[in-house]
C-alpha cells in the first residue's frame, strides 16, 4: 500500500515509518522546512515537500491510497498566549486541506491522530468514546474540530476515517526534553533525586510509542470499522509511581524529593480502551516498566 504520512520527523512518525517499512508499504512522507530534511535521511522514503495548501496537497497525494495524519502544533504556553489562532492555522486548516486533497485523489482510508485532550475532566472516568467531549484547552478544541472535519469529509466522500484519541506518549521525544518524564530520566541517570509537587498523586494516562504505532497500522485495515478510538494505558499512572519506577529501572538510589508546599499538578485522568480492543484488535503490549527499560536500553 502507498501511504502518505504527515509528522514523519516526530517520535511517533518515526515509529510508524519503521513499522510501515517492515511491512513492505511504500511511504510518502509529507513535510516542510527543516522537518522534511530529517525524513530524507531514511532510505526507501519518498519525501514530498508541501506548504499544506490545497493545491499543493492535491499534487502530493496524487498516487496515495491511505493517509496517516500525525502532524500538528502541540500544546505549548507560547502558542496559548495567542489563543486559538495558532492551533487553528496549524491544526484545523491544514487538516481540512489534507482531507479535501485526499478526497480529490480517491484516498480510501484516513487516520487522524487526535488526543485525550478532547475530554472533559468532570466526566466520570475512565473516559469512553461516547462521552460528550468538552476540551478545556485551545489545543484540545483544535483536535476536536479536526475530528469533526474528518467525519464530515469522510461521510461526504465515502472515505473511511479513523480518529485515535491518544494518551500521553512515552518515548524519546526530542521536542519535549523539558517534560517531566525525560527530565526524571536525565536526573536518574545522574543519580539525583526526583522532585515531585505535593504528594505526587497527580496522575495521567500513559502509553508507549510502539503501542500507538501498532494502533495506527491496525486503523489502516479496511476490514476494521472506522470511527473514534481511545488509545492509552487503560489506567492512570501517578507522578510518584512514574518517578519510583524510573529510579528502579535506572538504578538511582537518590530517591524522591517531595515538596508539600506546592499543590499536585492535576487530577487523575485516563481512558477506557475496550472499543479499540474489540473493534481494532488492539491492546497495550508495553507496561510502564517495560517501556522505561526499553528507553534505558536505547540510551535515552
Amino acid at each position: 500500500m502507498r501511504i502518505a504520512l504527515t509528522g514523519a520527523s516526530g517520535m511517533l512518525g518515526g515509529a510508524c515509518l519503521r513499522r510501515l517499512a517492515a511491512r513492505g508499504d511504500q511511504v510518502v512522507a509529507l513535510g516542510r522546512g527543516s522537518a522534511a530534511a530529517f525524513v530524507h535521511t531514511r532510505p526507501g522514503i519518498d519525501l514530498r515537500r508541501t506548504d499544506y495548501s490545497r493545491d499543493d496537497l492535491r499534487l502530493a497525494l496524487r498516487d496515495v491510497e491511505a493517509v496517516i495524519h500525525l502532524g500538528a502544533l502541540r500544546a505549548n504556553p507560547e502558542a496559548d498566549r495567542s489563543g486559538c489562532q495558532p492551533y487553528f492555522e496549524a491544526n484545523v486548516r491544514s487538516t481540512e486541506n489534507l482531507l479535501i486533497a485526499a478526497l480529490a485523489n480517491g484516498v480510501r482510508s484516513f487516520c487522524l491522530a487526535s488526543s485525550i485532550a478532547v475530554y472533559a475532566r468532570h466526566n466520570p472516568q475512565p473516559w469512553r468514546e461516547d462521552d460528550p467531549p468538552a476540551p478545556i484547552s485551545h489545543y484540545g478544541i483544535s483536535k476536536l474540530a479536526c475530528e469533526h472535519l474528518a467525519a464530515l469529509y469522510g461521510e461526504q466522500g465515502g472515505m473511511r476515517v479513523v480518529a485515535l484519541r491518544i494518551a500521553q506518549i512515552i518515548g524519546d521525544d526530542r521536542s519535549r526534553r523539558q517534560g517531566m518524564l525525560l527530565q526524571f530520566i536525565a536526573r536518574a541517570r545522574c543519580q539525583q533525586s526526583l522532585s515531585l509537587w505535593g504528594s505526587g498523586t497527580a496522575a495521567r494516562d500513559l502509553v508507549y510509542v510502539d503501542d500507538v504505532a501498532n494502533a495506527i497500522l491496525l486503523a489502516l485495515d479496511d476490514d476494521r470499522p472506522g470511527g473514534i478510538y481511545n488509545i492509552g494505558g487503560g489506567r492512570s499512572f501517578s507522578n510518584r509511581e512514574v518517578a519510583e519506577t524510573i529510579n528502579e529501572v535506572f538504578g538511582n538510589p537518590a530517591g524522591l524529593a517531595l515538596d508539600p508546599t506546592r499543590p499536585d499538578e492535576a487530577s487523575s485522568q485516563f481512558m477506557d480502551c475496550e472499543r479499540a480492543r474489540r473493534q481494532l484488535g488492539w491492546q497495550r503490549q508495553w507496561s510502564l516498566r517495560a517501556a522505561l527499560d526499553e528507553l534505558r536500553r536505547q540510551g535515552v
